[in-house]
């Protein structure tokens, strides 16, 4: 170091006692190369117009004093240029002498530092030209590392104690090193400051330094001196900031916008992964974001796409456009993908509630192509589950499914035995090979009985239930008090859930299974209310005049039935009964052939663009058959779709009723 230069501190602040007053102006005399300037950006809103949508943005406006005048090229770092606010900065002839290796040789002097003490001492002898902003960076990151070192969050121990010189004495370093930093050309050391700057825990006032900080990150944002990947990285470190920089985050989107046409694929991960920081302006930048997106999806690697998803899971945007691009996407590289990435792409699909035809032949030729040399059984799990949440009856997947089961059961956990095994009776899809399918899961469940919680294992019972399979074998192990006690240990709702399932599976069993030595379990005559699906009820209503004039009468009639001897549950619920010999008495109820059960199916009611029941409507279906009811079903949507046709839609009402059989 250069020892006859002027250095940053005067020598008597450190080796003696000063007074206050006395170190204060010492450090003016020192550190007061310029004096402090007006805020130079102020906040505003404004009224953006995006195609149809006005928004009400906030916004960064610069404040102009004097007449315009255009910053020299002299300058360390072009403020404010031809806007003629005029801000005194740190000469770049003050660094040009120093070369790289100096620069390294400084901070290496700074990081044999152990304490905050020395840095400052440090400084104190640091000749203010061999002070570059790299080198001011570097011991910012140093006092900082020192700051948060172990000794100094152990308790009783306080680094700046109230009355202490260092209290104030390292506001005025911080705000001096800050001011070096400014002064760069290097818009990326910038970045770099405001990242370390999270790490800061002092307790004092940092507001000297933190907001000349941001103030020069924003300014450099708004003259388009920072690419999009560095306004993503300043967006992060202003989240880290707490309120002291989260305020501006909702303002990078000026920046963002002035760059649109410079984002490629990785800009567009980057400005995703920003969207859940900012609130005000984040419709603004999803939109600029996803028309961009349209050009260059085809280029984003799985990495970026399962990022993407992964943001708008988090964002709970399941209609966003940028879903079907996304599936294109898939569909185009599944034979690419990972079984680890094609996992997390299905589940971000599933938690988005979003399906089309792509990803349904994407997931089909993968699932027909690999079958059983699929090493990760979680993935065929993760699949069947999308498959039962979106109601898709896939032949190819489903049977490649079936096949896996029965060739790799014993690889499985009881989640994965569950989620692949429920899937059939859900979707209502008899396996190819059912008698294999079935054997192997007798086994399985003989085997692993106790490792079920009992939720689950009656959820797997009822899925059986559902397909017409059984499961006669283990009666004794489910209607026993051991097996009720596990049911009882359960949270309340699970509890109660777990309980009228149970009773359905016995009331299931004794309508078909003739071998069931039933019912197991008592009436339950206890007074429930049931929600009601509010479509259902519309329908109703719009149909019933002209169900009066097809049946003839109002009082064959009865809407909402509640069948004696069934469980309480909606699913036994019928939604209208029409009993041709006069209104129906559930005190005196006997089956016959002349009652017709009206049941209005929602679209969840069926598979997805299919007519065929999911599983615990079709078994609803049976069960009514069985008790001689002519069960009608009948779509809400068709209902809503001709309600404004009455003579058509009587029409469909009265073929669907020919149509039913006992």
């Amino acid at each position: 170091m250069m020892a006859g230069s002027r250095g940053w501190l005067p020598v008597s602040t450190l080796r003696g006692h000063v007074s206050l007053p006395s170190l204060a102006r010492g450090l003016h005399s020192s550190i007061g190369v310029r004096k402090e300037p007006d805020k130079s950006i102020g906040n505003t809103t404004v009224l953006l117009q995006d195609g149809t949508t006005i928004e009400e943005l906030p916004a960064v406006v610069r404040i102009i004093n004097g007449e315009f005048r255009v910053v020299g090229q002299g300058q360390a770092g072009q403020r404010l240029g031809g806007l003629g606010l005029e801000i005194p900065q740190v000469s770049r002839n003050l660094f040009k002498n120093i070369n790289f290796e100096e620069e390294q040789e400084m901070i290496l002097g700074f990081m044999r530092c152990n304490k905050v003490s020395e840095v400052l001492q440090l400084l104190e002898v640091c000749p203010e030209a061999e002070v570059t902003p790299v080198v001011a960076l570097a011991v910012i990151r140093r006092i900082f590392d020192l700051e948060n070192n172990i000794e100094y969050r152990n308790q009783g121990i306080n680094q700046y104690p109230e009355e202490n010189q260092f209290t104030f004495m390292r506001g005025a370093v911080m705000k001096r090193l800050v001011e070096t930093v400014c002064s760069s050309s290097d818009d990326q050391l910038l970045v770099d400051t405001l990242r370390a700057m999270g790490r800061d825990t002092y307790q004092g006032d940092r507001l000297k330094y933190l907001e000349a900080l941001c103030t020069e990150c924003m300014v450099a944002i708004t003259e388009g001196r920072l690419s999009i990947v560095q306004i993503c990285e300043a967006a992060r470190a202003f989240h880290t900031l707490g309120q002291e920089g989260i305020r501006y985050l909702d303002q990078l989107w000026q920046g963002l916008t002035d760059r649109t046409a410079e984002m490629g694929e990785k800009e567009v991960c980057e400005v995703m992964s920003v969207l859940p920081l900012m609130k005000k302006s984040r419709k603004h930048v999803y939109n600029m974001v996803e028309r961009r997106l349209g050009g260059v999806w085809h280029r984003l690697s799985s990495e970026d796409v399962i990022r993407v998803l992964q943001i708008l899971v988090q964002l709970k945007m399941s209609h966003s456009r940028m879903l079907p691009m996304l599936s294109r996407w898939t569909s185009l590289n599944i034979h690419t993908l990972t079984e680890g990435n094609l996992r997390w792409l299905v589940y971000c699909f599933m938690t988005l509630d979003f399906c089309d035809s792509e990803i349904q032949k994407a997931l089909g030729r993968f699932m027909k192509a690999k079958r059983t040399s699929i090493k990760d059984p979680s993935l065929v799990a993760v699949v069947l589950d999308y498959c039962v949440k979106m109601r898709l009856r896939h032949p190819a997947i489903m049977d490649a499914s079936s096949l896996f089961f029965s060739s790799r059961a014993k690889d499985l956990s009881v989640p994965q035995i569950n989620s692949v095994c429920c899937s059939f009776g859900l979707l209502n899809y008899e396996p190819p090979d059912a008698a294999t399918f079935f054997l192997t899961l007798e086994q399985l469940l003989d085997e692993k009985f106790v490792q079920f919680p009992p939720d689950l294992m009656i959820d797997l019972l009822l899925s059986c239930v559902y397909l017409k399979r059984y499961p006669l074998n283990f009666i004794k192990k489910v209607f026993n008090p051991y097996f009720f006690d596990k049911v009882h240990s359960l949270e309340p709702p699970e509890m109660r859930v777990a309980r009228t399932k149970l009773m359905v599976l016995d009331k299931a069993l004794c309508l078909e299974a003739p071998h069931y030595p039933g019912p197991m379990l008592p009436r339950d005559n206890s007074a429930k209310s049931f929600w009601r699906d509010a479509r259902i009820y519309r329908c109703l209503n719009t149909i019933h005049p002209l169900l009066v004039e097809v049946v003839g009468s109002e009082e064959r009639i009865t809407r909402s039935a509640i069948l004696p001897g069934f469980p309480s549950t909606n699913l036994y619920v019928v939604d209208c009964v029409v009993d041709m010999a006069g209104r129906l008495s559930l005190h005196s109820f006997r089956w016959s052939n002349n009652k017709y059960a009206l049941l209005m199916h929602p679209p969840e009611h069926f598979m997805l663009k299919e007519d065929i029941l999911v599983g615990p409507q079709a078994m609803r279906v049976r069960h009514l058959t069985h008790c001689g009811f002519k069960v009608v079903s009948l779509r809400t949507d068709m209902i809503t779709k001709l309600r404004i046709y009455p003579e058509q839609l009587r029409n469909y009402i009265e073929n669907m009723m020919k149509m039913a059989t006992v």
